[in-house]
């Protein structure tokens, strides 16, 4: 699952939940997953609510797109739309059904991930959106977005790909819909890309439930070497 297509493979969007105790090191791992086929992606930080500022420098993530200064996320960007059918077809004449319901699937999308969404999607038509620091969310709002089978389902078919990261492991009913789940953890006296990592979801490169050094898999998994300080 980690092995970077080819360019004759189809395309296909995933979900993935990164986890563990340093944020740069759990960040800098979604922007390398997020990179790997077309070097772009958008991002937000959960953690900042809207209107406040994000602490500290968003390292990696700057090589993303990301929200104007100080807009952080709203309660209400992350809520579930209800879109009713006749109201796309009011407004648009699809080619085809498909085309209709591919549509009301992704405006049935939270508008956060939709705007963030328009501003990585690349020459394929693909998009690749980072979200961070999901913790912070209410818990109630956060299953109701990650732990919807609805969301992921229409993520993959308007090819959104999206990474999150937490302190945290995912909930049980998070991780039953997520792709991949890696799980990432660097000792408080090692920088954080000496930290170890392993797959807890899925297999690949990685073997399942093994750790891993942090280089090592970053080799295993083909990502960007730049993003990696020297040795």
């Amino acid at each position: 699952m980690f092995t970077p297509p080819r360019d004759t493979d189809a395309r296909l969007a995933e979900s993935v939940f990164v986890h563990g105790n340093d944020p740069t090191a759990t960040s800098t791992m979604a922007v390398g997953l997020a990179t790997r086929r077309h070097g772009s992606f958008s991002w937000a930080d959960c953690s900042v609510s809207a209107g406040g500022l994000s602490e500290g420098s968003p390292g990696p993530l700057e090589k993303g797109r990301s929200r104007s200064v100080g807009d952080g996320v709203d309660s209400s960007e992350l809520t579930i739309p209800r879109w009713l059918a006749d109201t796309v077809e009011r407004v648009l004449v699809p080619t085809n059904r498909m085309d209709s319901l591919h549509l009301m699937g992704y405006l049935a999308l939270p508008s956060l991930l939709r705007e963030l969404a328009a501003m990585s999607t690349s020459p394929s038509g693909e998009s690749f959106v980072i979200l961070t620091n999901v913790d912070a969310l209410d818990r109630g709002l956060r299953d109701a977005v990650f732990g919807s089978a609805d969301v992921h389902r229409r993520l993959h078919e308007s090819k959104v790909s999206l990474f999150v990261t937490a302190k945290n492991r995912p909930t049980p009913v998070e991780e039953t819909f997520f792709d991949q789940v890696l799980q990432v953890e660097v000792r408080p006296d090692a920088r954080w890309s000496d930290g170890t990592v392993q797959l807890e979801k899925e297999s690949g490169p990685i073997p399942k439930n093994c750790w891993m050094t942090l280089r090592d898999a970053w080799e295993a998994l083909h990502l960007d070497p730049t993003l990696l300080p020297p040795v």
